[in-house]
Order: structure tokens, then C-alpha cells, then sequence
């Protein structure tokens, strides 16, 4: 896979190239589920990739007061080159973070999981009683999303836990 500005740029839509004149080209995206880590996990990795010399973004560093959210972080996914997934106890119980996770499938950067008081297997949902199982569960009891988007997001979650990564117990 080319990691070229070239490539980075014909993966960049027009709205983001159109949503900002100093649109930036972000090295690392670091995925994550605030309520879980934004204090701890997520802002001492952006911390040590910034000094470090990598351009991050992590939408409380990297916002800018009036950027339309949405649009931000879908730019900031689609430019960069490297996705670092942070999969922690709630992060399933939000669409927001597994619609993102689909978003940076289909950029085919690389993707660097961190397990964060989870397991790989959690993630996997084998066993039934443990937290991902339970919260895709809700979601299907719930009614909101289709068949075809829970199964999405299940072969999405099971690619990434079988990826090498990180584990931390918090």
C-alpha cells in the first residue's frame, strides 16, 4: 500500500478538502470511546506520538471551535495513514464509534488495536455473558439498526480483534 500525500489527497472528499483552506493531513487518528479514555488512554498516546513528531488527531486536541464535527473527524479518517483503535468496555454501546470504526476500515490505513480493560475474545463476543455480547444484544433488542448494520459492525469488531495489538488491563 502507497502512503503518498498523492494517495492521502485522492482519498480525501471534496467536502474536506472544501471544508477548511488549511485542511491538514493527519499521520495518526486515534479512535476511541471518551467516556472511557479520553483522560487516561487516549490523551497520553496523543501525548507521546505528538512529541514524537507525528501530526494526531484527537478530536479534544484537534477541534477547532465552529468545525462541524461529523465532517472533521470523517476528513481527519480519511487522511490518515495510521488508525489507532482504542476498544474499551463501552465502546460498543455508541454507533457513533462502530460507524467510525466502518469508516476506517474502508480507508485501508493501518490499524493499530489497544485492548483497554477488554479482551480480544470480549471483542470477538465468544462468550455471550461478557460486555460486547451484552451491549450488541440492547442494540438488537432496541430496534434502531437493521440485521445487516449489527452484522456490519460484529465483522467489522471481530477483523480488528484478530489484528495484533496492545493489551492493558487500565
Amino acid at each position: 500500500m502507497q502512503n503518498s500525500h498523492a494517495t492521502q489527497s485522492s482519498l480525501l472528499s471534496a467536502d474536506c478538502m472544501l471544508a477548511s483552506t488549511a485542511a491538514k493531513f493527519y499521520k495518526v487518528f486515534i479512535n476511541h470511546r471518551g467516556k472511557d479514555t479520553k483522560q487516561s488512554l487516549a490523551s497520553s498516546v496523543y501525548h507521546k506520538l505528538e512529541s514524537r513528531g507525528f501530526i494526531v488527531f484527537l478530536e479534544i486536541m484537534s477541534l477547532r471551535p465552529g468545525q462541524y464535527i461529523p465532517q472533521a473527524i470523517t476528513c481527519a479518517i480519511r487522511s490518515a495513514s495510521v488508525h489507532v483503535i482504542i476498544l474499551s468496555p463501552n465502546y460498543v454501546e455508541s454507533e457513533w464509534f462502530l460507524d467510525e470504526l466502518l469508516l476506517i476500515i474502508q480507508t485501508w490505513a493501518q490499524i493499530v488495536p489497544m485492548f483497554w480493560q477488554i479482551r480480544p475474545s470480549d471483542v470477538r463476543m465468544e462468550n455471550k455473558n461478557r460486555v460486547y455480547a451484552k451491549a450488541f444484544r440492547k442494540h438488537k433488542q432496541a430496534r434502531k439498526f437493521d440485521s445487516r448494520t449489527l452484522q456490519k459492525w460484529k465483522g467489522t469488531l471481530r477483523w480488528v480483534s484478530l489484528l495484533e495489538g496492545f493489551i492493558s488491563e487500565g
